[in-house]
């Protein structure tokens, strides 16, 4: 009984081969992330709705992540990557901050003054504020005290 061919068999195998290949080209590996919360005060007070960013002092990083939290009422903060307070990659970083009022001055005028600060706070080259993270299960930074 002689052995059948069938034409089909190199499309067959053409598509397991292109599976393979596409299952292998992920993109580049996530660092881990690790959990971190902190605290902003401005002028020792509690600095509501600022957003906090942070920025890798490893020049060796060719794509940086830039962990970033938004500040509640009472000042406090976790870092979120990737996903919702995740945290953020071990390492050193300058602290960058921002305020973007997201309601009109009448609509706050209720909710006391919004927080200010130099501008050298907003500038990774200028600003102070220097964190470090470590890679273990939780982060709690110290009090980031504005003057």
């Amino acid at each position: 009984m002689p052995i059948r061919s069938f034409p089909c068999r190199p499309a067959i195998i053409l598509v397991a081969v292109a599976t393979l290949l596409i299952a292998s080209c992920g993109g580049p590996s996530r660092k881990p992330t690790y959990p971190t919360q902190g605290k902003l005060l401005i002028n020792g007070q509690p600095a509501a709705g600022v957003t906090v960013f942070l920025h890798s002092l490893d020049a060796t990083e060719t794509e940086p992540t830039r962990p970033f939290a938004t500040t509640k009422p009472d000042g406090t903060f976790s870092l979120t990557t990737t996903a919702a307070d995740d945290g953020a990659p071990a390492g050193e970083y300058v602290v960058t901050l921002l305020y973007e009022p997201l309601e009109s001055p009448l609509m706050r005028a209720n909710k006391g003054k919004p927080p200010t600060f130099d501008k050298k706070y907003s500038d990774p080259k200028a600003s102070p504020l220097r964190v470090t993270i470590q890679a273990k299960p939780s982060n709690e930074l110290a009090p980031l005290d504005v003057k």
